[in-house]
C-alpha cells in the first residue's frame, strides 16, 4: 500500500488575487501632491506603480531650476523623459523613488526651516558640508539622502555635524 505525500494543510487554498490595474491606483499627479504622500505602504505602492513623467517638469518649476537638474536627480535620460511624457507614461520605480525622495526631503526641510521658500533655497544652494554641491544634487542616491537628512536633523536640533 502506498501513501500519498502530505503537502501541508488540507484547507482549500485562497484564490489567487489579480493585481489591481495600475491605472486604477491613486497616484500623485504633481510634485506638490507627491509632497503630501506620507511614507509607508501608500508611498511604496505609488512608487512601484510609477509617477507621471511630467512630474519632472513640475518639480523643476516648483524648485525654480531647469528640468535637466531634476532629470539628473531622477537619473532619467532626457530622451527617455521626453518619450514618457509624449506617451503619457509613468516613470519606472527607480526614478519614481528618487522623485519621492526629493519630495520627502523637501517636506523635512520645510519643517526644519518653517518656511517653504527657505527650504527650497537651502536644497538648491551649494553648501560646504556637501563639498560645495547643493543638497538636492545629493538625492540621486540613498547615501546622499541620508547625509542630507543628517544635516537637516542637526540644524533642527542645534547639533553639530
Amino acid at each position: 500500500m502506498t501513501e500519498k505525500a502530505h503537502t501541508g494543510s488540507s484547507a482549500p487554498r485562497a484564490p489567487r488575487t489579480v493585481p489591481l490595474d495600475p491605472a486604477d491606483q491613486p497616484k500623485p499627479a504633481s510634485f506638490a501632491e507627491l509632497m503630501q504622500l506620507s511614507g509607508g505602504s501608500d508611498a511604496v505602492d505609488a512608487i512601484r506603480i510609477g509617477f507621471p513623467a511630467g512630474m519632472i517638469k513640475d518639480a523643476g518649476i516648483y524648485f525654480d531650476v531647469p528640468a535637466q537638474r531634476i532629470r539628473s536627480i531622477a537619473r532619467l535620460p532626457e530622451t527617455t523623459a521626453h518619450t514618457l511624457v509624449k506617451r503619457g507614461a509613468l516613470m519606472d520605480a527607480a526614478a519614481s523613488e528618487r522623485m519621492w525622495r526629493l519630495a520627502d526631503l523637501m517636506s523635512l526641510a520645510q519643517e526644519v526651516f518653517d518656511d517653504e521658500e527657505a527650504a527650497k533655497a537651502w536644497l538648491r544652494t551649494p553648501n560646504l558640508t556637501f563639498h560645495d554641491t547643493a543638497p538636492m544634487d545629493y538625492l540621486d542616491t540613498e547615501p546622499g539622502a541620508i547625509a542630507v537628512r543628517q544635516v537637516l536633523n542637526a540644524i533642527a536640533t542645534g547639533g553639530a555635524l
